[in-house]
């Protein structure tokens, strides 16, 4: 089993937060210099910060689950900080204000919320709550999974994040 899987030492925590600073350095850049190029840059990034999520929760419909709500807490978030705020300078001045406090607090907050996914699933109908679960357990395994991982280990991508080593998917 040694051979299966051969983990990489993990960066510290400076090296991670220099990289993704170089990473948004050059989205900026990208932007700035290139817009068409940006949106598939920003694609690139997301995907690996998806893949990230996705090792790190296991691979599964709980990594999906945790993905996706984490994604719709952030947005229902941002959303309403839009239509709060009196004018878009307000919003602005807001944010550059106050994203240290309040905006990482919530997205802690959500991102605490978001383990709890299955939860929100059980409460939408409890005597049939196990069936929806296990229903999409079923299709998650079946259809989507495969694909998804398709996408989020896409070779051209994925020698960036990981070395020269594609990921093997775990089965």
């Amino acid at each position: 089993m040694p051979d299966a899987k051969k983990k990489r030492k993990k960066d510290s925590f400076a090296v991670r937060m220099k990289r993704r600073g170089r990473e948004f350095k050059s989205l900026g850049q990208t932007l700035a210099n290139e817009p068409r190029a940006f949106p598939r840059a920003l694609l690139n990034v997301l995907r690996r910060s998806f893949r990230t999520v996705w090792d790190a929760r296991g691979g599964g419909l709980y990594a999906c689950g945790y993905v996706l709500t984490f994604i719709w807490l952030e947005i229902r978030m941002l959303v309403e900080d839009i239509l709060s705020a009196e004018s878009i300078g307000g919003f602005f001045g807001e944010q550059v204000f106050e994203i240290f406090f309040r905006f990482l607090g919530e997205s802690l907050q959500n991102m605490i919320t978001a383990f709890m996914w299955p939860v929100f699933v059980i409460q939408i109908s409890p005597p049939w709550s196990v069936g929806i679960l296990v229903g999409m357990f079923v299709a998650f395994a079946r259809w989507i999974k495969e694909p998804l991982e398709a996408w989020l280990f896409h070779d051209d991508d994925a020698e960036q994040s990981s070395g020269s080593e594609a990921h093997q998917p775990q089965e």
